[in-house]
């Protein structure tokens, strides 16, 4: 590990903690504040996409410029294409069991609560299949690189412990999408974020859990269209 990281000071920490966690939630927030502007769905969601994409800009910026340190703390590990693949391949898998499992959980104890935001979208999505891969690529790019690359790590070097780490980022993901307003929208990115978080610590390559999110979202949205 980078000698600069074992001398951050707990304060610095917590303060990049907050910010990865304000600032994707300001830009969610913001895509509230420009409906009254009487702008049509379409292009409201467009915008609100974009503002994802500038909170990861502002907290690349904060950890080059403020902290002095890389945005991804734990260097990339390089695979081979069979080794990328297969890991690709064991976090999916992984994925689907974790999200099937808690799927018949969710069934037993009857959370069916339907999210008219998320309606709303598959609406715009079945209007626009380039709005919907516009959105599965903003989804596993921006998520991953500030929730696994940058928080996990983080919260690792605050905690001294990767246990609460995992679980500490993986409700905080869950968090970010209470505005779809259900319990069921919350539980299911924390058991996503388990296994992202989990398979992180295991591979310390960002690239498979991107293009894990991006297919994952994907395979999700176009079936539900």
């Amino acid at each position: 590990m980078l000698n600069i990281l074992n001398s951050t000071k707990k304060p610095a920490l917590i303060i990049s903690i907050i910010l990865s966690v304000l600032l994707p939630v300001l830009a969610m927030y913001f895509s509230l504040l420009i409906k009254k502007l009487g702008i049509d769905n379409e292009t409201q969601f467009y915008i609100s996409r974009f503002t994802i994409w500038i909170s990861l800009l502002l907290l690349y910026l904060y950890a080059i410029k403020i902290e002095k340190q890389p945005f991804l703390l734990w260097k990339e590990t390089n695979y081979t294409f069979s080794e990328f693949a297969k890991a690709l391949f064991i976090t999916f898998v992984k994925l689907f069991l974790a999200v099937y499992i808690t799927g018949l959980l969710i069934m037993l104890f009857k959370i069916t609560a339907e999210s008219a935001v998320l309606q709303k979208a598959l609406a715009l999505f079945k209007k626009s299949y380039f709005l919907l891969f516009f959105t599965c690529v903003t989804a596993g790019i921006t998520e991953e690189l500030i929730f696994r690359g940058y928080l996990l790590p983080r919260l690792e070097l605050l905690f001294k412990n990767k246990i609460p780490a995992i679980i500490t980022s993986s409700i905080l993901f869950g968090l970010l999408h209470i505005g779809y307003g259900t319990l069921l929208n919350v539980i299911g990115p924390i058991v996503i974020g388990l296994v992202f978080a989990i398979q992180y610590e295991k591979y310390r390559n960002i690239k498979i859990l991107i293009i894990c999110h991006f297919l994952w979202d994907l395979f999700l949205l176009m079936a539900k269209t």
